[in-house]
């Protein structure tokens, strides 16, 4: 979906909302507008995920380079600025409120930003950036709107939906654009004759975002970085539930601490697997659990149990950044803890 002409040329602006592709979009016809792909080294600033407002505003103040016009500002990860909306520095506010010319800004936010009053969005000037069209939303899809997404992005593949399929589709996926739009790529491949039908999407959806989840487990599991980081890319893209990965890692974490404590009591065989929860036909993942104790031993299997309760903090908030930074960070350990 493209972004409106008029959000688009707007120098100060604001993107927020859980459609991965959406915000990809929006970003790139932004800096189409504003960045001059020539003088890009010299003018445009990216600042660093979930940085406070102070560092900002030194970028904003930057001069620009003589001859190359306006300085562009694009802040990548910016969910941390809003949760004290109404605690804006009086430098920032006087900016934000009447925005300079020789300089232009991106706000991005990765969620949807609320603007019941009190909240992020519910108070000057973000009301004011409201009204002018400063804001642009590219979350999840309100319920009416969804059946027109699918029909549209079926249309687009050469697709015809029968019977109930879009109905089940929208059933299975919700509203998220990210989520429908890469169901649909996968019907596209199955769908030879270019019909789907119900039972197809029934296959392609089931359990796709617990299946996302077992793919980034599995690859750290394996040592296997790159693929790990992937599979964490596309799972957050497609707005999955953040807490809902780290509660896979959570548990495979407390796999190791029960194995230590079975070990530890002198259990054997059968007794190993019941401790962990484990059925005679999941035997096979005691080794990849034992290497991974081996190699951490107690003051490892700390430090990591204690990343994912800071990693679990930071998502709920209780850090500064909101970003996708503390997965990255646990996607690394968890690989260095069961790489062989």
């Amino acid at each position: 979906m493209a972004a409106p002409a008029a959000w688009v040329a707007h120098g100060f602006a604001l993107l927020h909302g859980e459609d991965g592709d959406g915000r990809r979009e929006a970003v790139a016809a932004w800096k189409q507008h504003h960045v001059d792909p020539e003088w890009a080294d010299f003018s445009l600033t990216v600042c660093s995920e979930g940085c406070p407002w102070p560092e900002v505003l030194a970028a904003l103040q930057e001069a620009p380079p003589m001859g190359v016009g306006a300085r562009t500002v694009i802040v990548p990860a910016a969910d941390n600025l809003f949760t004290r909306a109404k605690e804006l520095p009086a430098s920032i506010r006087a900016i934000l409120e009447h925005p300079p010319t020789d300089v232009n800004l991106l706000l991005v936010a990765w969620t949807t930003l609320p603007a019941a009053p009190g909240k992020a969005l519910g108070a000057k000037p973000w009301t004011d950036w409201a009204k002018t069209g400063r804001t642009l939303k590219v979350g999840a899809l309100d319920p009416l709107e969804i059946p027109a997404f699918i029909e549209q992005e079926a249309r687009r593949l050469g697709l015809t939906l029968q019977g109930s399929a879009a109905t089940v589709l929208a059933q299975r996926q919700g509203g998220h654009p990210g989520l429908l739009k890469r169901a649909l790529e996968v019907l596209d491949l199955l769908a030879e004759d270019r019909r789907v039908t119900e039972a197809m999407v029934d296959q392609v959806t089931f359990r796709l975002a617990d299946q996302k989840a077992f793919a980034w487990s599995g690859a750290w599991q394996k040592g296997d970085a790159a693929g790990a980081l992937r599979a964490l890319r596309t799972a957050l893209e497609d707005g999955d539930e953040p807490l809902m990965m780290l509660g896979q890692a959570r548990r495979e974490v407390d796999r190791l601490l029960k194995l230590a404590e079975a070990e530890g009591a002198g259990l054997k065989g059968g007794e190993v697997l019941a401790a962990l929860g484990l059925s005679p036909r999941q035997a096979f993942l005691l080794d990849g659990y034992r290497s991974a104790w081996t190699k951490l031993g107690p003051k490892g299997l700390k430090a990591l149990q204690a990343r994912l309760n800071q990693c679990e903090r930071d998502l709920k908030g209780m850090a500064l950044s909101r970003s996708e930074a503390p997965l990255l960070d646990l996607t690394l350990a968890l690989c260095r803890a069961w790489g062989r």
